[in-house]
């Protein structure tokens, strides 16, 4: 018998970028294939804040490398630290985006000032 109602699903990431830039760069993001028919609900990025640490980051995905075929646009948030160290900051974005056509989405980041190193990123949707 086919399963029927909606079905939570995740991917995780694995990366080593550093966004460096107060605007986005086309050679810096992460890819991610995804099936069609989905609502994207979360996105969660995370890795090292260096010197100074920038305070937030913004992400635009789109369904190119160069980041002009825009599925969800620039979307800020401040980076939350880890309780027992400074160095590593997460955000999490609340996106609910339908994708209707299968294929791979990028990920583009810029921050705010200084480094950050993009490490991790998890993909979290509905079909």
């Amino acid at each position: 018998m086919a399963q029927t109602g909606n079905f939570n699903k995740q991917k995780i990431i694995t990366s080593n970028i550093t966004v460096d830039n107060t605007s986005y760069e086309a050679g810096e993001f992460v890819q991610a294939a995804l099936p069609q028919n989905i609502t994207l609900s979360l996105i969660r990025i995370s890795g090292t804040l260096s010197g100074t640490p920038p305070t937030k980051i913004t992400i635009q995905v789109s369904r190119d490398a160069a980041g002009d075929d825009i599925v969800i646009p620039s979307t800020e948030a401040t980076f939350t630290t880890g309780i027992t160290t400074a160095a590593t900051g997460v955000v999490v974005y609340e996106v609910e985006a339908n994708i209707y056509t299968k294929g791979t989405l990028y990920i583009h980041a810029k921050v705010d000032a200084a480094t950050f190193t993009w490490t991790n990123t998890e993909l979290y949707w509905r079909e």
